[in-house]
């Protein structure tokens, strides 16, 4: 196994200057060729974070149930168009419709927004791979390999698919956590597009081996995160970003973080600014 670097002047910049990059390996150990990914944070990273949000009516009986808890009233408005709403139910909707004109009273549907959920966050990156040499050209091959390989399942016989390995991408600058970017928890590779040579149809020469490598590789990989996140997978107490990964998603197989594991640690992770 080995660490992948692109390019290779990263290497000396992220150790020497703690320049930020991002890295990527995988969460399920002993299964890919390589420990991290090491590449330059792409132009234009986003992070789209949503929720789901419905309504519903809560009807007369809600506003009833609201007035119980004395954050409200039920006055004789609401008492005739609780009428209306039954005599409509009843088979008199002509009849209702035209007390409501005289009236100017309607069935006031009371209608409060509820919440359903959190949508999966999902990241898009955008590389483009220009080596400079014969070793860069091997690398990145390399590099977009891996990428391929590991998004895919693995056939285990007997008609069944092994889940595909999780990726773990983390923001750095130098050795460390960069905390300005986005906390991502663990996710699987959703998609990916590799372009060759957009600017130009040029191969570096034929190496013997392998053959002759593209002057260019554009990478465009889509990563969806293992499930939908709270609040508490990103921020401790005061805005503080948690870096720790225990409870960063599971993989498939193994034991799921549950409520209470790892707490000691998850607390000393909370507790840094």
């Amino acid at each position: 196994m080995s660490i992948l670097t692109f390019p290779e002047t990263l290497r000396s910049r992220v150790s020497e200057d703690g320049f930020p990059h991002v890295s990527f390996s995988m969460a399920r150990k002993g299964v890919p060729e390589f420990t991290q990914i090491h590449l330059f944070v792409p132009v234009g990273i986003g992070s789209n974070d949503g929720m789901n949000y419905g309504s519903a009516e809560l009807g007369v009986g809600g506003a009833v149930a609201t007035a119980a808890t004395g954050s409200g009233e039920v006055g004789s408005s609401d008492i005739i168009a609780a009428t209306t709403k039954a005599f409509k139910s009843g088979g008199g909707a002509t009849l209702a419709a035209s007390a409501e004109l005289k009236s100017g009273l309607i069935v006031n549907p009371y209608t409060a927004t509820t919440f359903e959920g959190v949508n999966v966050r999902q990241f898009e990156f955008a590389f483009k791979l220009v080596p400079t040499s014969a070793a860069e050209s091997v690398t990145a091959h390399d590099i977009e390999n891996a990428f391929r390989k590991y998004m895919y399942p693995k056939d285990i016989g007997a008609g069944s698919l092994e889940y595909p390995p999780t990726f773990r991408i983390k923001f750095m600058a130098g050795g460390k956590v960069n905390k300005y970017m986005p906390r991502i928890i663990d996710t699987y590779l959703t998609a990916m597009t590799a372009n060759y040579n957009a600017t130009g149809n040029s191969f570096h020469a034929n190496d013997g081996k392998r053959g002759a490598a593209p002057v260019e590789i554009d990478l465009t990989l889509s990563f969806q995160e293992v499930r939908a996140i709270t609040r508490d997978d990103l921020y401790g107490n005061n805005l503080q970003y948690i870096d720790g990964y225990e409870s960063a998603g599971h993989v498939v197989g193994d034991t799921p973080d549950g409520i209470g594991q790892n707490n000691e640690q998850n607390v000393s992770n909370r507790g840094e600014g």
